[in-house]
């Protein structure tokens, strides 16, 4: 069964590493810059003890936001896959995250497009490291990945249609790398199909399936 979806898409097609990076919002500009300044890492290459430190944080990030994470079996076959690429934040040599991405191309909306891209999958990192601004250096990293691999598009992950509680100020930050947003339809299991459609249209719905999620609701 059909259900809407929504994305934020920065298109980097003709564009230059300058003008994708004119387009993002100053304050998220400054935070690249701090990140940048206080020594933070992006890394490709990694042993299996970083993998495994990497998932911990996932794991505990997801946790506390209130979703199940993969299991760790799940979470490596991912990355061992040749669509997904995984990437480790280090500061001082230290693991402090890491970001999935997943290499798609236009279809995945249901487009008649080859245009090629990323996907933003799981992006984590150690809230006790917060104030190095991780979250804005590694969209950053990962987006600039993107326009030196010649990608045409990046795709932040996820729009929340009819957002509330936490979901809007996620849906701003992510408005807030000069994207579009991007409507398209998904197959769904009947009955998940039909749960979201609840969860967007309701407000009670939307609670219910916070506290079933054992969410805090404010």
């Amino acid at each position: 069964m059909k259900d809407s979806s929504a994305t934020v898409i920065v298109e980097l097609k003709g564009k230059s590493e300058k003008e994708v990076l004119e387009r993002i919002d100053r304050s998220r500009r400054k935070n690249i810059n701090k990140a940048e300044r206080e020594g933070l890492t992006f890394n490709k290459e990694f042993s299996e003890s970083d993998i495994k430190k990497a998932y911990e944080i996932y794991a505990n990030v997801w946790k506390d936001g209130g979703i199940t994470p993969k299991n760790y079996d799940e979470w490596k076959k991912l990355i061992d896959s040749k669509d997904y690429q995984l990437f480790i934040l280090k500061l001082k040599g230290k693991i402090i995250g890491s970001a999935l991405i997943q290499k798609i191309t236009k279809k995945f909306f249901n487009l008649d497009s080859d245009e090629k891209g990323i996907r933003f999958r799981a992006f984590s990192s150690d809230k006790e490291y917060n104030d190095y601004r991780p979250n804005d250096f590694l969209y950053w990293k990962c987006i600039k990945y993107a326009i030196d691999n010649k990608l045409d598009f990046v795709d932040l992950g996820g729009w929340q249609i009819n957002a509330r509680g936490h979901l809007e100020g996620v849906n701003r930050f992510k408005m807030q790398w000069g994207g579009n947003i991007l409507h398209y339809q998904k197959d769904y299991p009947i009955l998940k199909a039909i749960g979201r459609k609840l969860i967007k249209k309701s407000s009670f719905f939307w609670w219910l399936n916070k506290k079933i999620k054992g969410e805090q609701v404010v």
